[in-house]
């Protein structure tokens, strides 16, 4: 413990900005209880280019309780973009912590995703605002990025009318989802408003097109066998956007060339995860721009921690994170 909260605590005070060293993350061994859950539960719910997207959509998770009246919903922007609001105090000048959720750009926010955001919104003092932006194949790219990012845009400006902080804003995204919150990051940037966004989580985000997977060893030696795969990633890139440049920024993120001025980021990886290599790139990129950088990658676990008890010490540790970026970034 005091190993971590030491290295949490370098201040790099040639480049001005904070960067935690991801931990060596080629062990090369899965952890027993991600191995036994590969053949036990997580066997039910493969990730796999032969399933139709209506069978991925209709995967069954079981959904933790949570009560009812900490949430409610509504649809803003002239688009109707539908938005969850988690704030379990029910009290007001919170944090606003942006949600976007994973499922590979094909799976709407499901029910057992509502869980998670509760759990944030009580953990870390905040209220969550989960955003369900539409879904491929029938909306492909642009209408992820364009409900992701007005969604942000309405919030930062109406944030107030549900009890939020806009001067304290965080956007979170697991896989899909950190995708969406890193190109939200660039597009407040393109418009000038990046100061709005105090920190962006990217949680096993994927950072690239997954035609561009050529690019990153860990898409080839975790290929198939960890959940999430190659093919199912291809599958899906092909679902959201068909017709679009392998270089294009609002779907590979990392093909930005400029990434100075971003908001700070916490960049949470896996070994055994596909999109290991191309998320711990992108960590070194924004680094390398000089912007305020959190990186861990998990040894031994799969993509977004899958396979893990709900209060593993990874889990923790994943929180622990979360809570320092944000108590630095907002200065509490």
């Amino acid at each position: 413990m005091k190993t971590l909260v030491t290295s949490i605590s370098i201040l790099v005070m040639a480049f001005g900005y904070y960067y935690v060293q991801a931990q060596p993350c080629d062990t090369g061994k899965l952890d027993p209880r991600v191995s036994t859950a590969l053949k036990t539960v997580l066997r039910d719910l493969p990730a796999s280019p032969n399933m139709s997207v209506e069978q991925i959509r209709d995967v069954r998770v079981p959904s933790l309780p949570f009560p009812a009246g900490d949430r409610q919903t509504m649809k803003v922007t002239t688009d109707s973009v539908g938005i969850q609001i988690y704030n379990p105090s029910h009290t007001n000048g919170l944090p606003i912590i942006i949600y976007y959720h994973p499922g590979g750009f094909v799976t709407p926010f499901l029910p057992f995703m509502q869980y998670e955001c509760w759990r944030q919104a009580k953990a870390f003092a905040a209220i969550v605002v989960a955003v369900d932006y539409r879904i491929a194949p029938e909306h492909p790219y642009p209408a992820a990025v364009d409900d992701a990012y007005h969604a942000f845009r309405w919030i930062s400006t109406h944030g107030l009318t549900f009890g939020g902080d806009t001067s304290r804003i965080i956007v979170e995204g697991l896989s899909a989802g950190g995708n969406l919150a890193a190109v939200v990051c660039q597009k407040a940037k393109l418009d000038g408003i990046q100061n709005r966004i105090k920190l962006q989580v990217l949680n096993c985000p994927s950072t690239d097109n997954a035609r561009n997977n050529s690019r990153y060893a860990s898409y080839q030696r975790f290929a198939s066998g960890y959940f999430l795969n190659k093919a199912f990633c291809e599958y899906t890139m092909q679902a959201y956007a068909p017709q679009v440049s392998l270089e294009n920024p609002e779907v590979g993120p990392i093909n930005r060339q400029d990434l100075s001025n971003l908001p700070p980021a916490l960049v949470l990886t896996a070994e055994f995860d596909p999109l290991r290599d191309e998320g711990q790139q992108y960590a070194r990129r924004l680094q390398n721009a000089r912007v305020r950088v959190w990186d861990h990658c998990f040894s031994g676990q799969i993509h977004c921690l899958l396979g893990l008890p709900p209060d593993s010490d990874e889990q923790k540790l994943a929180d622990k994170l979360l809570l320092t970026a944000m108590r630095t970034v907002l200065n509490r």
